[in-house]
């Protein structure tokens, strides 16, 4: 299929897109609304209840029907769905996200990196990006927010925050539940469910969910036959609500979740030939005392020039998605629990929220990405952390209303890195097998945080139709680091857990505060249409370095980014209901922009560092537009232009020599995204039947810091399509038949690319997308 041309894709962008959530019920037990006309979505991204059209930031949001009718099955199927979003998930640990929003992007997973974009599950800002990319059918509503989130939302953040809310039991409510059985492609088995009635009506309610879901690996291994990226996973939710009183309401979920998958594989991308990177120039001699290179420099692999080992370098198969190395089941454990209470006063709402999170992994990898299993990686990380926000919300009828409270978070990780190196791998001339460096920059780190912060956003109604927003959050980090380094030791066999010279351990700390305000104007125009302007400042801490590959990089700290946010938009609603139209420009200025890179530490060691690379702008527009034709039939989506650059950014990144960089494209920054889902639902015999495509787009995009060529993501197309049909059984059970394919065009463009952009390394490989699926599943709703 013809991807879309810039001018293409804004005409279709601007006459069939939207919100994602047209017909959706509101929440909060609202009725839903009229088949001719859009539902009101109300949204909390203001720690307020209220219709989205009345917020004045940049949201967009998903009801839990919405995705299910759309098979959006986790949060990956939201790629292009949100403008300036792409997700796609990380090929080096279970259930972790790459993600970008605005130019803002997550790409390294290690733990002691601060995410840009934030995750917020039921109100608890998550300190980890693991085990995140949740699956959808416990979802009650899904709000992505961009821009600057940090004031209301926990964690400072840059890019925006995804926050997820999932069902809670009602006292109230009568027993309801749904339960989904799943059969697809690559042996796909899942079933899901959820179950919610009431212990004491009027007082006590309790939810039971669960979640199991299994295949049998999306890759195929061009040299065994087999498969490859199994999964196996199953998640457990138990979760209570009382409401002693008229005026308090208290929450408690417990959650249990056990991943043994196995890690994506990945597609080796070797090469004999010196690669130039454009862009960088030169400013100083490089490493080896020259100035022979005009630009930076990757490629030729040892691997290439070894006879022994140049094999790898001609596939067997030419399919971008298969793959040449076995990897081995991981595991993820998750145990996490919720508590909110909430009590109203007059006017005033008091809301204490607690949440505790533990978490441990184990992940024997295969970084090299061939037959051979150069290099073998045994990572054993876990961790854990506390929150506990106190705040007050008002309700009173007069012109001023605020939300205020107080924040703290503590949470830690240790991690231990057993790695082994084929000195095939750094020689052209050692066979494979004979010879191996061991405890090759073997490593213990274990890191502390606490964060601390007093915020307030307050609403002044100047006058009926124009309201002033003003607000602050000041803060207050500390982070500690502990590293030991064990150095390597050449043997004629791989041993995962010998230990060389140790160096070490050595501490470090380090302090940081910032106060980060907010102000913005609002003003109805007129009814369903509402225009604002807002400036706000993010914050994301500094830090030390996961992956130092020293004991000096170890307790060398990198400072904050700090971002300042100018938006303007607005909010609109014709034609009674039948068409919402919401547009938004910013212009954004990211300093001290912290980018993970991989680098060449003291030593020759090849490792993920984190380095404040100097600043960078981000401006653009997005839309979104929901149309409902006729009755039932709604038309929604959304389009985003982006323009992002680096303003300077001087460095050594690789250990190449110093240059200017700023001439680089930044990661993971499409000039283009759109997404496009169309709905019909119409009655069939004693149902209803339903016909579902969904679109999404994005514009070619870099994921390699130095612009490697093997790391540019071309356009990618992708097309998405659903039958299903509803019929009732009898007055308190439905049912939903529903067949599905993913992918229709088989678009197999890699989702990322890792290198060490350095000459002879054997680390260049592309993490490989899931080609054309389909499944069907029946669900029952009662």
């Amino acid at each position: 299929m013809r991807t879309f041309t810039g001018s293409s894709l804004l005409a279709l962008s601007l006459s069939a897109i939207g919100t994602g959530n047209a017909l959706a019920q509101s929440s909060g037990g609202a009725a839903q609304s009229s088949a001719a006309e859009l539902a009101d979505i109300i949204v909390t991204a203001q720690k307020r209840a209220v219709p989205l059209q009345d917020v004045p930031v940049a949201v967009t949001a998903f009801t839990g029907e919405t995705m299910r009718a759309s098979n959006l099955d986790a949060l990956t199927g939201l790629r292009g769905m949100v403008p300036g979003m792409t997700i796609s998930r990380s090929g080096a640990a279970l259930n972790t996200p790459q993600i970008s929003l605005r130019g803002i992007s997550l790409q390294d997973p290690n733990r002691a990196v601060e995410s840009g974009i934030g995750f917020t599950i039921d109100g608890i800002p998550l300190a980890f990006q693991r085990g995140t990319l949740l699956d959808a059918f416990d979802i009650e509503r899904l709000e992505i927010l961009r821009g600057p989130q940090g004031l209301l939302f926990g964690r400072n953040t840059t890019g925006g925050t995804v926050n997820v809310i999932r069902s809670r039991p009602d006292p109230d409510a009568p027993v309801s539940g749904k339960l989904r059985a799943t059969v697809g492609s690559f042996g796909r088995t899942d079933f899901e469910g959820v179950v919610m009635a009431p212990i004491i009506p009027g007082l006590l309610a309790v939810k039971g969910a669960i979640a199991i879901k299994k295949h049998k690996g999306e890759f195929r291994n061009s040299i065994t036959g087999d498969r490859e990226g199994k999964r196996d996973m199953r998640d457990y939710m138990l979760s209570l609500v009382a409401t002693p009183s008229d005026r308090t309401s208290i929450y408690l979920s417990l959650e249990r979740m056990e991943d043994d998958s196995e890690v994506p594989p990945y597609v080796p991308l070797l090469t004999p030939d010196l690669i130039p990177l454009t862009g960088p120039k030169l400013l100083t001699p490089n490493g080896l005392g020259t100035l022979g290179y005009p630009t930076y420099v990757s490629g030729r692999n040892i691997q290439c020039l070894n006879p022994a080992t140049s094999i790898v370098c001609r596939p067997l198969s030419k399919k971008r998605n298969d793959v040449e190395t076995s990897q081995f089941p991981a595991y993820y454990n998750l145990s996490a629990m919720t508590l909110e209470v909430a009590h109203e006063l007059d006017g005033v709402k008091l809301v204490s929220l607690s949440g505790y999170r533990e978490d441990e992994e184990d992940q024997l990898g295969d970084f090299d990405a061939t037959r051979f299993a150069i290099q073998r990686n045994d990572k054993r990380e876990s961790s854990w952390q506390f929150s506990q926000e106190l705040r007050a919300e008002t309700q009173f009828d007069g012109p001023i209303n605020f939300v205020a409270g107080a924040f703290f978070i503590e949470y830690a990780f240790t991690a231990r890195q057993f790695p082994s190196v084929d000195l095939a791998g750094l020689s052209a001339t050692t066979p494979p097998g004979t010879a191996f460096y061991n405890s090759l920059n073997a490593y213990r780190i274990h890191q502390k945080s606490r964060s601390f912060a007093l915020f307030f956003q307050g609403d002044w109604d100047i006058t009926d139709k124009l309201r002033l927003t003003a607000g602050a959050r000041q803060t207050w980090d500390r982070k500690q680091t502990n590293f030991t380094l064990w150095g390597r030791i050449l043997q004629p066999i791989r041993d995962q857990f010998v230990l060389g010279p140790q160096q070490g351990p050595v501490n470090a700390s380090v302090k940081f505060d910032q106060l980060t305000p907010r102000i913005g104007l609002q003003y109805d125009v007129k009814p369903d249409l509402l225009v604002y302007a807002n400036w706000s400042r993010g914050y994301n801490a500094g830090g030390f370095n996961g992956r130092a590959g020293s004991i000096v990089n170890a307790v060398i700290p990198y400072r904050p980014e700090i971002m300042d946010a100018y938006e303007v938009g607005f909010k609109s609603e014709w034609f009674n209901h039948r068409v919402r139209l919401n547009v938004a420009a910013f212009h954004n200025t990211l300093k001290d922009k912290q980018e993970d890179v991989l680098t060449i530490a003291p030593g020759g060691a090849v490792v993920t560092a984190t380095v404040n690379a100097a600043k960078a702008r981000y401006k653009g527009v997005e839309a979104e537009l929901a149309i409902v034709p006729i009755s039932g039939w709604t038309i929604t989506g959304s389009a985003g232009y982006l323009d992002a650059k680096y303003l300077s950014f001087v460095g050594n990144l690789a250990g190449q020599g110093l240059a200017d960089l700023s001439g680089l494209k930044l990661r993971r920054t499409p000039k283009w995204t759109a997404g496009l889902i169309s709905d019909y639902a119409f009655d069939l015999g004693a149902g209803r039947a339903g016909l579902n495509a969904a679109l999404y787009y994005t514009s070619r995009y870099e994921t390699s810091v130095l612009n490697d060529p093997r790391g540019s993501i071309p356009p990618v197309t992708k097309i998405d399509l659903a039958m299903r049909y509803e019929f009732p059984v009898h007055d308190k059970l439905k049912m939903t038949l529903t067949g599905f394919v993913k992918n229709v065009t088989n678009n197999t463009i890699y989702d990322g690319f890792t290198s060490s952009n350095t000459i002879g390394s054997f680390i260049d490989f592309a993490i490989p997308s899931v080609g054309r699926t389909w499944g069907a599943s029946l669900a029952a709703d009662f």
